[in-house]
């Protein structure tokens, strides 16, 4: 429920408040924490969450709705972000699903180069009710209610259409990591999917035309083998320096019967390609329990595993990214051949 006066009062005092381990239930406790202004009916109390904000003791989600900075402290900045839509949507003046960057939020989409956006997307009402009101903006749309469903309490576009328009409306990175994530082939169960047919068909009913051909290239360029945003990131940067671009998830069979797959492998050269992002070291729930230091045994003696069969290994971090200049170096030391010019310009 929405904090009440006596607990906004309160809480405006308070400078910590202990997150709890698990983000799904650190998410639901915060949001018993919201502060909605509009809902205390003692200016004075509003009063005191406004100078608590100024003190930086309350944070402000989005407008009129406050929360102690206590509370939030503790969650990673994808996490204050899926707060701030959902309580947009659920606490807040938001009638409308969410869409886009928003809703990607919602479903889990990865989202590449932006992980704090001060504004809420939501749909608009009709073909031309594009626009934005304070920290809301109202996308236009022929149907505001095509594809539309419920997730987690919140009503937001279905993963098909939310794909879509966070796919037209961002970079080409951006949309082949989202794409490659909705469509992928591992997947836990009861995880939402959907294919890359479905995708389209959504864009042809929704008559996208700005953006288009930006989804349509990214769709030609997604696999759903990628396993995370990470590789996806990766798999473009090579793609636009004009390198070959390497085959997925590659299997190893050894002789000792052990299977191992290297996430990228270029046949030409014979050589496997891992992409060694931090979270794998630092998130408990993406080690599956093991230690740090298990992971990077376990790692090295793949990567042993993987040379005794004659094929070289190119390791690539998260930094090698960030900087594409760095990620030539290492595949032009590497010996990964550029593509042919026929296949560049295509």
């Amino acid at each position: 429920m929405n904090a009440t006066a006596a607990t906004a009062a309160t809480a405006a005092a308070a400078t910590t408040v202990a997150a709890p381990a698990a983000p799904a239930a650190a998410l639901d406790e915060a949001l018993d924490h919201v502060v909605v202004v509009a809902e205390v009916d003692d200016p004075s109390l509003v009063r005191v969450v406004h100078r608590a904000t100024a003190r930086g003791d309350f944070a402000r989600l989005v407008r009129g709705i406050y929360i102690p900075a206590g509370v939030i402290v503790d969650l990673k900045p994808w996490e204050r972000e899926l707060l701030r839509v959902t309580a947009a949507a659920t606490r807040g003046r938001v009638r409308q699903p969410l869409c886009g960057l928003s809703a990607a939020r919602v479903w889990g989409v990865p989202i590449l180069e932006d992980e704090y956006s001060p504004r809420v997307d939501v749909l608009g009402w009709h073909a031309r009710a594009t626009r934005q009101v304070s920290d809301l903006r109202y996308w236009a749309t022929a149907d505001d209610r095509y594809r539309v469903v419920e997730r987690r309490g919140v009503t937001v576009t279905d993963l098909p259409r939310t794909t879509v328009e966070l796919a037209v409306r961002s970079s080409f990175a951006r949309a082949v990591a989202a794409i490659d994530w909705a469509v992928r082939v591992r997947r836990h169960p009861g995880a939402p999917a959907t294919t890359l047919e479905e995708i389209r068909a959504t864009a042809a009913e929704l008559g996208v035309v700005r953006g288009g051909a930006r989804l349509e290239r990214a769709l030609v360029f997604a696999d759903g083998r990628s396993e995370s945003p990470g590789e996806s990131w990766m798999r473009v940067l090579i793609h636009q320096l004009g390198f070959e671009v390497p085959d997925l998830q590659h299997g190893y069979r050894l002789s000792d019967g052990r299977l191992f797959r290297s996430d990228f492998r270029w046949p030409s050269i014979r050589l496997a390609g891992e992409f060694d992002g931090s979270l794998k070291y630092k998130a408990g729930e993406v080690r599956g329990g093991r230690t740090p230091e298990q992971v990077v045994i376990e790692e090295k003696d793949r990567e042993d595993a993987i040379r005794a069969t004659g094929d070289g290994m190119l390791r690539v971090v998260t930094d090698d990214l960030r900087d594409p200049r760095r990620l030539r170096h290492k595949l032009e030391a590497a010996g990964v051949p550029l593509r042919s010019r026929r296949a560049r310009r295509g």
